[in-house]
């Protein structure tokens, strides 16, 4: 039996005019656990199994406990700032350095920027190595560590390097949350209300209308993350590798990426996001495309987690300027917007007119252009 029969992976031939075709099959499998606790010992199963740890300094300050042998792991310091291309080849240096095979496992341990950045360096170091992420955020359990892209931020714009990449494992353990700050899990929630608003079949709106006492419910928190990590899994589905540039996970990003340049990252991801699918909002209500008591409803539910509507510091024009340009990541033609006209429905629109996101931050900043 050859390695192709084996594994379902390999190169196909076929005869075509003036030469051959050749369909090329990969095959990954990413295992995801989710625990309420358990970090640390997790954390030691990793080395003990054989895996080279890298993880955010922060982390490692956050838990003494951990006993990392010297020579099996790196600490590394992190942000988006950080998360640049010339930081990846260091860290590729370093591993190369202290003898780190290709059969070895990379284990990354920290939050969105680190996985991202690991992922990326396991990606490249000897052509790909096995990786398990470790997200320590609630980010990093919703979205950065699950659906394998990975990548760093060039000055022109965040995340513009980067490719495909699926890790062996995510080892998901909630108890890695208690030594974050409130702000950083109230912003994560961003995320989870893009993914309830984007596709609500897992009942993850009504989840979070409790608010941010789900924060505080281990069984609840559990659910949520459960739910958002199996509602991206499945949007993502056949289009895993973004073969089709309209995606229903985009929803909020058009405006949140660019919000983050333009603040230079004052405003964290999930707030971007956050602001970013009330921006999508109102816009589709402008439209006709969104009732306005679902409009209420979803502007509604990010005040009761704590997430702003909208920000005053920064130009709209600039912003403006921004989600024009991510054109040229959607394809050169159409922004492939999402606008949910629905909670859990959504469609696409290939253009956002300039007025439109006037409006919206105007409308968002004062609330008068929302009427009750």
């Amino acid at each position: 039996m050859d390695h192709t029969e084996a594994t379902g992976e390999g190169v196909t031939l076929t005869p075509a005019e003036q030469g051959v075709r050749a369909d090329i099959v990969r095959r990954d499998t990413t295992h995801l656990f989710v625990h309420n606790d358990g970090f640390a010992a997790a954390v030691h199963e990793r080395i003990r199994r054989g895996a080279f740890v890298l993880m955010d300094r922060n982390v490692r300050d956050a838990w003494p406990e951990l006993s990392l042998p010297p020579g099996r792991h790196l600490l590394i310091d992190v942000g988006e700032k950080s998360k640049a291309l010339g930081h990846a080849e260091d860290l590729i240096g370093q591993l190369h350095a202290l003898g780190v095979h290709r059969s070895q496992p990379l284990a990354a341990v920290g939050g969105g920027t680190t996985t991202d950045l690991i992922a990326l360096v396991a990606a490249l170091y000897f052509r790909g190595v096995p990786l398990e992420l470790m997200p320590t955020t609630l980010l990093g359990m919703i979205d950065a560590g699950i659906g394998g892209k990975c990548g760093v931020n060039h000055p022109e714009q965040k995340n513009l390097i980067g490719t495909f990449y699926q890790p062996s494992a995510v080892h998901i353990h909630l108890d890695a949350l208690r030594t974050l700050p409130r702000e950083d899990l109230t912003s994560a929630l961003g995320e989870a209300v893009k993914i309830a608003v984007a596709d609500d079949r897992e009942g993850l709106f009504a989840r979070l209308q409790r608010g941010t006492s789900v924060l505080d419910d281990p069984a609840e928190l559990r659910s949520i993350v459960l739910a958002c990590v199996a509602t991206k899994l499945r949007l993502l589905g056949p289009n895993l590798f973004e073969r089709d540039l309209a995606r229903v996970l985009n929803l909020g990003h058009t405006v949140a990426h660019p919000l983050e340049d333009i603040t230079k990252f004052r405003i964290p991801h999930g707030t971007a996001v956050a602001i970013g699918v009330a921006v999508a909002s109102h816009i589709s209500w402008q439209r006709g495309r969104l009732p306005h008591e679902d409009l209420h409803r979803i502007l509604a539910l990010l005040r009761a987690l704590g997430l702003p509507t909208m920000d005053d510091g920064f130009a709209v024009d600039e912003l403006i300027g921004k989600v024009d340009r991510l054109r040229l990541q959607r394809g050169g033609a159409s922004l492939h917007y999402v606008l949910p006209t629905g909670i859990g429905t959504t469609e696409f629109t290939d253009t956002v007119e300039a007025d439109e996101l006037r409006r919206a931050v105007a409308g968002l900043t004062d609330h008068r252009g929302i009427p009750r």
